[in-house]
Formats: C-alpha cells, sequence, structure tokens
C-alpha cells in the first residue's frame, strides 16, 4: 500500500507578520497604561513623603510650642534640618554641634571647627524624606568651590506670596515684602527664614493655608537648556539665610540693601508649574527668593496644607488663588478652594 504522508500544520509569513503587527498593537497599547501606574504610584509616594513632613511639623510644635525657622541667619541652618529627630533621623541630627553662631553646617571659605565636624556628619547624607520619586534632578547639590556630597531637597517652605509677579507689595497691606536682589522676598507665610511662628498665627485656618510645596523639575534657560534651579541645588538642603531679621519685620535692613538670598524656603511670584529661568532680579534661580512651585508630575505639584494634609496643586490654578493659600493671615478664605 502507498504510504500516507501527512502535511505538517504551521504559519504562513503572512500569518505571523499579522500577529507579530497584533503583539506590537497591545504593547503600544499597553505601555502607556504601566507608565501612568508607575507615576501614580510615584506621586502617591510623594504625597506620603510630604505627608510625613507636615506631622514632623506638627510634633516640632507640640514641642516647642511653635513651628522651626524656615531659614535661619548667615546660613546656619533651615527648616529640614530640625525636623530630622521627627522623621527618624536622630542620628545624624544629635551628632551635628548648633553653637556656630554662622554657617553652623558648612562654609567654603572656612572648614574648621564646627563647620568641619556638622559638614563631615552630613557628608553624603540621603535626604530621601525630602525628595521626590519622580524628580529627575540630582540628589547631591553641585556646591561649586565648596564641599561635595550635600543633599537636596524637592521640597521647599512657604514663606509667603507677594502681589504679582511684578509687584513686590504684600497683598495684606502690612508691609511685609521687600524688593530684593534676588526677587521678591515675604514674610507672610507659614514658614519664614529667622522667625518662628505659632500655630495660632495661622488664621487663616490650617486646612486653607499650605505650608510646603513641591519644587522638583528642570528649569529651562534662554538657550532651551534644562538646568537646576532649585534653591537647594547649589548648597543643599540644609543652608539657611544670608539675612538677619525678616522682610517687614524690626531688622530687615538686609533685606532692602544689597543682599537677599535665602535658601530652602520661597516667597511664591509664579504660578505653580512655572519652570523659565527670569534673568536678573526675577529670583527664580539657586540663590533667589522666589523658586516657584513645579514637579515632574505631569499636569501640576504636590503641596502641603497646615494641617498635615496633602493635595495635587493643579497648574491651571490662577494667580490670586495661589496667592491667597501661601499667606497665612489674609482673611481671604476661598469658596472654591483647591485645597
Amino acid at each position: 500500500m502507498p504510504r500516507r504522508i501527512r502535511s505538517l500544520a504551521g504559519f504562513t509569513l503572512v500569518e505571523l507578520l499579522v500577529v507579530i503587527a497584533i503583539i506590537g498593537v497591545l504593547i503600544a497599547l499597553l505601555l502607556p497604561a504601566v507608565q501612568q501606574a508607575r507615576e501614580a504610584a510615584r506621586r502617591m509616594s510623594c504625597s506620603n513623603k510630604l505627608r510625613q513632613v507636615g506631622i514632623a511639623i506638627h510634633n516640632y510644635h507640640d514641642t516647642h510650642l511653635k513651628f522651626p525657622m524656615g531659614a535661619q541667619y548667615e546660613w546656619h541652618s533651615t527648616f529640614l534640618v530640625h525636623l530630622l529627630p521627627f522623621l527618624e533621623q536622630n542620628n545624624a541630627y544629635d551628632q551635628l554641634n548648633f553653637s556656630h553662631s554662622s554657617a553652623m553646617l558648612f562654609d567654603s571659605n572656612s572648614m574648621t571647627g564646627v563647620r568641619q565636624h556638622n559638614y563631615e556628619v552630613m557628608q553624603g547624607f540621603p535626604a530621601t524624606a525630602y525628595q521626590c520619586p519622580s524628580s529627575p534632578l540630582p540628589e547631591f547639590a553641585e556646591n561649586p568651590g565648596g564641599p561635595s556630597e550635600v543633599s537636596t531637597t524637592d521640597y521647599i517652605g512657604i514663606a509667603g506670596a507677594c502681589t504679582s509677579s511684578t509687584s513686590s507689595t504684600d497683598p495684606t497691606g502690612q508691609d511685609r515684602c521687600v524688593a530684593t536682589n534676588s526677587g521678591y522676598a515675604c514674610s507672610n507665610g507659614s514658614l519664614i527664614p529667622n522667625e518662628s511662628l505659632r500655630m495660632a498665627q495661622i488664621s487663616d485656618g490650617t486646612t486653607n493655608t499650605i505650608i510646603v510645596a513641591e519644587q522638583s523639575n528642570w528649569t529651562v534657560n534662554s538657550s532651551g537648556s534644562n538646568i537646576d534651579q532649585r534653591n537647594s541645588s547649589r548648597r543643599g538642603a540644609w543652608i539657611g539665610s544670608s539675612n538677619r531679621g525678616y522682610p517687614g519685620g524690626p531688622n530687615d535692613s538686609d533685606w532692602t540693601s544689597t543682599r537677599g538670598a535665602y535658601y530652602n524656603v520661597s516667597t511664591m511670584r509664579y504660578g505653580v508649574g512655572f519652570r523659565t529661568l527670569v534673568s536678573g532680579s526675577g529670583g527664580n534661580h539657586q540663590t533667589g527668593c522666589n523658586t516657584p512651585i513645579h514637579s515632574a508630575h505631569p499636569g501640576g505639584a504636590m503641596v502641603l496644607r497646615v494641617d498635615a494634609g496633602t493635595n495635587f496643586l493643579a497648574e491651571t490654578v490662577d494667580w490670586t488663588t495661589l496667592r491667597n493659600i501661601c499667606i497665612r493671615d489674609d482673611g481671604q478664605v476661598l469658596e472654591n478652594n483647591p485645597l
């Protein structure tokens, strides 16, 4: 009998190409969903970190009956340093020596004694509690000409807000804003230079006022290049104000004369998501007073309320609304508050 030859089943070239095309389409559809899920997780992590900062601020207030100073005179320290014990970072904090009257952590011109000791404690210290997982920015400050490996932060203290991007006046009429050579500096917020406020001074309400906000994305310069203009990017998260007193206070002559720089707190002058570097006295540069709220999260940035709650603040929030929620006592409690 003749042998029957069984034909083997298989894909034709056309069928194989169709299958490959279908798989490619499915991957193309799936990748954005995966990326969105990852970003949602990172944003949730960022929100949780800010909430822990808020709880730390409350615990600090419970202990000391006041908030920490936003930024202390002559580059001494910032609120970020003094919250460390309340963020389970006692090991580093307890080694620091706070006896030096100025530049407590380091000074590139005089790295001796207390400064040298404190720098050695904080060198390479990872400020993960203050860094957003979505941020593309460096973990450590560039610090040209000075000590290296000083942690940056993606979160900024809110010192207040001025009337507008072109007016340095205090919107409340209390003269707590001044024009400096580094931008517009105000003390109508909740974390101000050289002064510790009490919860009772947040008269607009702790749910209606923000105290810390995100600052975690690139700024774009005039040539279109990305640059890091967080005001922790140059000297790190631990360095405070160049000036004594606070804007509009009894010792504010420094603010109205030649100096106006402070690190790690900011006066709001621009809208959420503003990332264009303004030359001269625009103040949204590394040592400026007006580094804005922005983030790598699409469409907005995370902010921390004084009551320790968090919100995602959209880039579409109008300027007046942003200004009002940055000021602690303007009496402008909004019906359609975005917080």
